[in-house]
């Protein structure tokens, strides 16, 4: 059984007992880029900790988690990238976006801010462009079917959201 082909450069991890580096020793362009994706959201996220913390110690809390998760992903990206940890990597990017898109529609779910929806800036409509970005970096290093099944979880995500959304039961 072949192995499908894949974009000249592109870096395929697929699942097998040891998924390596499709056919190279060192670091891609690729992995490269969702590394220096990653790390600039973490620098931000970490970056803007402090005044969230000010505004209550769990805002502050998902900053600093956030940051230091995207922090840790790059070199572990760079050097290990393993199937389980694209796969997080987009569960967790995902994560991140649809929780900005909350606050920046309907507030923060929790805390002395909630349901108080916050304006949107450069630097986080930024960040989060560079984290969709990287979400879509990591889709395109997975196998085929993996691929397939990770791009149709994410469309049926998106469908549901916005057939709760039109229903009226998100806000």
């Amino acid at each position: 059984m072949g192995t499908p082909a894949s974009p000249a450069g592109a870096t395929v991890v697929h699942a097998a007992p040891t998924p390596v580096i499709a056919a190279r020793a060192r670091p891609t362009t690729a992995l490269a880029s969702a590394a220096a994706l990653s790390l600039a959201a973490a620098w931000v996220h970490l970056a803007y900790a402090a005044p969230h913390l000010r505004q209550w110690w769990a805002y502050g809390a998902f900053f600093i988690a956030t940051g230091a998760g995207q922090a840790l992903f790059a070199p572990l990206i760079l050097y290990r990238p393993r199937l389980w940890l694209v796969l997080t990597g987009i569960a967790g990017n995902v994560a991140i976006v649809g929780m900005y898109v909350l606050s920046r529609t309907a507030g923060p779910p929790l805390g002395p801010h909630a349901h108080v929806a916050e304006q949107a800036g450069t630097i986080d409509l930024s960040t989060t462009a560079a984290e969709i970005v990287l979400v879509a970096m990591l889709v395109t290093m997975l196998g085929g079917r993996t691929r397939r099944l990770v791009v149709d979880a994410l469309l049926v995500g998106g469908v549901l959201l916005w057939a709760l959304r039109l229903s009226g039961r998100l806000p």
